[in-house]
């Protein structure tokens, strides 16, 4: 009898896409509408709930910190594997988030992006350095490539990423510059790195994704050519 029980699975779209921006959802919502909702929500419970003036970043770390840990747990649990990047993710979250909330300082957690992105990075280049394609690894299958597509893809991501870890490094520190990074008054600047990293930088990933599509299909035709040739 074969053993399946250790057998990746794929999560349905539908609950991919919850996994993925549930937690982002609750970190927008807490972010931007937490000032309101405290005293909704204390009243229910019958406590006195306030956000305070620059305490927005470090209530919505508290409510999406405990989301993140479950995506990633029912994530885990549910395909039975643990991808390179959602490990660096989950350790970046943990670490970086819980530093932000024990010190009171926002510095940790502006440059967490920049981090995972050079580590990212330095993951898929090093992958390939060592003779392990880890961005072949973390599709599991889901693409069937000539392994010499997988490598020209893997440099593309690794270029990529550590663009992405510059371009936001220089962002952060320029809309933060002169500003607080304790628990003082809200940066002017703060709002605005929130939605470019929540809303810019996803928007970057998809638009890159989208643009290798022709190189994929192309590539995936020679290797469907080729193991079809007689």
């Amino acid at each position: 009898m074969n053993d399946t029980s250790r057998t990746p699975r794929r999560m349905a779209q539908s609950a991919k896409t919850l996994v993925d921006i549930g937690p982002l959802a609750v970190f927008f919502v807490v972010y931007f509408f937490g000032e309101r909702l405290a005293p909704m929500i204390g009243s229910l419970i019958g406590r006195d709930l306030r956000i305070e003036d620059g305490g927005e970043l470090f209530a919505a770390l508290v409510a999406y910190m405990p989301c993140f840990a479950v995506a990633f747990v029912y994530s885990v649990w549910r395909e039975r594997r643990i991808a390179p990047m959602l490990i660096i993710s989950f350790v970046m979250v943990v670490l970086l988030g819980s530093m932000t909330l024990l010190f009171k300082d926002k510095t940790f957690f502006f440059m967490k992006p920049t981090i995972a992105y050079a580590l990212f990075a330095a993951t898929l280049g090093g992958g390939l350095a060592s003779g392990r394609n880890l961005l072949k690894a973390a599709f599991d299958g889901a693409l069937n490539l000539p392994e010499s597509a997988w490598a020209t893809l893997t440099k593309r991501y690794a270029i990529f990423f550590a663009a992405l870890a510059i371009g936001h490094e220089i962002l952060w520190r320029w809309l933060m510059h002169g500003c607080d990074y304790n628990a003082g008054p809200a940066c002017p600047g703060e709002p605005i790195w929130v939605q470019a990293k929540l809303f810019g930088f996803t928007t970057i990933n998809i638009v890159f994704a989208a643009a290798q599509g022709p190189f994929l299909v192309k590539h995936m035709k020679d290797s469907t050519d080729v193991n079809h040739a007689p």
